[in-house]
């Protein structure tokens, strides 16, 4: 494909994805959605795999070692940034948007830990504004305990996985696990207490820079 053909595959491409109403958020808040989905060696890895081949849902299992859940996560954000898309119900190719990621990190050498630099960034942000809040009362052991106890229930886990897709409602997380509310409050505070996830609102939890480590950190182990 000559250089000609891409860009007018990239135009066409672009125009219709405005068309169907898929570029549909502001620029900072598209900017940090693609920022969150590239932090991840896995998503960055996949990107590259669709850029030699289309795959199917089974070859990318096998591919990458991962079990459902994971791999459907991975995939999930990637066709949220539009850095992937399905070409049928189970294949999947990378977009056009996809192959000026990998152009960009390929002409710019540097900017291949930029994503990780702004998480570091990011996350010190925030545990300075946990400790001016008072949140980070433990003592190193303690805290560590804590995290591995809330971590050890994969209801738990997957609790976190799902908000790692987008924040979530009390209401959602009970009807998408099966939860009464004593057991939707019971998981749900371990998670606050243990800062993997916080509240935006009332009803509405979100994903804290500490989930996002521990999510980064375990799709090796597949939790």
């Amino acid at each position: 494909m000559t250089n000609d053909d891409k860009e007018q595959r990239r135009q066409e491409w672009y125009e219709r994805v405005k068309k169907e109403g898929k570029l549909k958020r502001d620029p900072k808040e598209e900017h940090d959605a693609k920022l969150k989905t590239l932090q991840n060696p896995v998503r960055r890895n996949i990107i590259k795999s669709l850029n030699e081949k289309k795959m199917t849902f089974d070859e990318l299992k096998a591919e990458f070692n991962l079990d459902n859940m994971p791999l459907k996560l991975h995939l999930g954000m990637l066709e949220d940034t539009l850095y992937v898309e399905k070409e049928d119900e189970n294949t999947y190719v990378i977009t056009p948007r996809g192959e000026d990621y990998l152009d960009s990190i390929e002409t710019k050498p540097e900017s291949k830990d930029e994503s990780m630099d702004d998480l570091k960034k990011r996350r010190d942000e925030w545990y300075e504004k946990m400790k001016k809040e008072g949140r980070l009362k433990r003592n190193p052991t303690e805290d560590h305990r804590a995290g591995l106890k809330a971590m050890q229930n994969p209801v738990r886990r997957h609790m976190l996985e799902a908000m790692g897709e987008g924040k979530m409602t009390y209401d959602e997380v009970k009807e998408k696990f099966d939860l009464n509310d004593v057991q939707a409050k019971l998981n749900l505070d371990m998670l606050e207490d243990t800062l993997y996830i916080e509240k935006e609102d009332d009803t509405t939890y979100v994903i804290t820079v500490r989930g996002e480590a521990f999510l980064a950190n375990v799709d090796e182990h597949h939790l």
